[in-house]
């Protein structure tokens, strides 16, 4: 879903959802951070509460995910992020194979839309919201409209479809038809992705709509219009105080971001590929302005060291000779089936990039490069998923096997997704191993 959604879904349809709930009133109706840290699932090393956010419309007789966004509430500065993904976006669903991301939810409704964007983000996400597009319209009425200055005209018939668009350039008071024409319209040169710049342009002008006083008589005719047509799994006390927290977010610290990415054909289908490392750096709320592109801080909390306290102790990276003939070291690599991350548990900036780009170039699929939660790890480590499967404990193994890291310090860790190799004190004897492998 788009931000428009985040004002329907988070603002407004939550604002009176919880009208005449009596528990806790004051920490409802006026809560602060903590009263949400209390009652939200949320990451608690980043302090935010991320949320699936899902517009669907009705069409040639199917429900389909038309918008997908995730977005992502700092709770202490109520800064809001959001992800828009595009629904050409090329990911793995679970049981299907490599599609097209908004073939999820045709395939298996929200869970599987929800299940796919979790494993493609590779982050946690705690809330979902579902809005019905075909309300939309009725929405935008009710608010009276919106004034905005279209940049083009904006012009496409689909007489087939029984769709007519022709909205003219220039500033335009958009009624809820014609709104939504403005926020679907996709067929120009940058066909989702400049939709999707458009949805963001009209929330922006929303948002303004919606914040002001004359607004306030109509919102519960508004939110009860919404809430007969949205699904979540929020609670109706969570609803109110979310909404009540975030009441006064001002558009400066709501951030919108495209996917990034490239389009790309394959096999004569067109698709955007996205780049994952650019998207975990915009998700991420890390502090740290010198920290690399992190993963969600879930995935970074491990809580121990490593094994040993050897330390490199060399302050320059001589390449070292390869142990691993090519036939072995391509036999590896074909059996690191699962993406793999790499992490820096060592602070010496830049280290994660250079170990990811080695592995890339020998063939293992890095999928995210990032800063663990401290830097005090003594020695490289790898760590895979509790309850992983065959291939992803294979994947660990035989990552382990290129970096030459013991097998005595390759286990399982309840807070990471993926076979993670963290590189500690000790970081220039893998680079090196690595290195030696990506030039042979």
């Amino acid at each position: 879903m788009t931000k428009i959604k985040i004002v329907l879904a988070i603002f407004l349809a939550l604002l009176s959802s919880g009208i005449g709930v009596a528990l806790r009133l004051q920490q409802v109706i006026q809560p602060d951070s903590s009263d949400i840290k209390e009652n939200f699932h949320y990451n608690q090393t980043s302090g935010s509460v991320t949320i699936l956010l899902v517009g669907v419309d009705y069409t040639e007789g199917s429900r389909r995910a038309d918008s997908i966004a995730v977005a992502t509430i700092n709770i202490d500065t109520k800064k809001i992020k959001i992800l828009s993904i595009p629904r050409d976006t090329r990911v793995q669903i679970p049981g299907h194979g490599w599609q097209k991301i908004n073939h999820a939810y045709a395939f298996g409704g929200k869970d599987l839309l929800y299940k796919t964007i979790i494993n493609y983000l590779g982050i946690p996400i705690d809330y979902f919201v579902v809005l019905n597009y075909d309300t939309f319209p009725a929405l935008v009425d009710l608010v009276g409209g919106i004034d905005l200055l279209v940049e083009k005209r904006l012009h496409y018939v689909d007489r087939a479809g029984g769709l007519y668009i022709d909205i003219p350039a220039g500033q335009q008071h958009l009624d809820g038809k014609r709104a939504l024409h403005y926020v679907r319209f996709r067929n120009d040169a940058q066909g989702d992705i400049g939709r999707v710049k458009r949805q963001q342009r009209f929330m922006a002008a929303l948002l303004e709509k919606i914040k002001k006083p004359a607004m306030l008589p109509k919102l519960p005719q508004i939110v009860e219009e919404t809430i007969r047509n949205i699904e979540t799994n929020m609670n109706t006390t969570q609803a109110l105080q979310l909404a009540s927290y975030l009441k006064d977010v001002s558009v400066e610290d709501l951030v919108a971001m495209t996917l990034p990415g490239n389009p790309a054909y394959i096999s004569g289908i067109s698709y955007w590929l996205g780049d994952l490392n650019a998207t975990a750096k915009f998700l991420s709320w890390a502090e740290d302005e010198n920290a690399e592109e992190p993963l969600s801080q879930d995935l970074l909390s491990f809580p121990g060291r490593g094994d040993s306290e050897n330390t490199s102790g060399d302050d320059s990276l001589a390449v070292a000779e390869p142990t691993l003939t090519r036939q072995d070291m391509e036999a590896l690599v074909q059996s690191i089936v699962e993406r793999v991350a790499v992490l820096n548990g060592n602070g010496t900036k830049g280290i994660s990039k250079d170990a990811a780009t080695f592995l890339q170039k020998i063939g293992v699929d890095v999928g995210y490069v990032g800063n663990a939660k401290h830097f005090d790890y003594h020695t490289s480590n790898i760590l895979y998923p509790q309850n992983a499967n065959e291939k992803v404990r294979k994947t660990a193994s035989s990552l382990g096997v290129l970096c030459e890291i013991s097998p005595r310090l390759i286990r399982p860790d309840a807070k990471v997704a993926y076979a993670t190799l963290i590189l500690g004190h000790d970081y220039k004897k893998v680079l090196s191993k690595l290195q030696a492998l990506a030039q042979q």
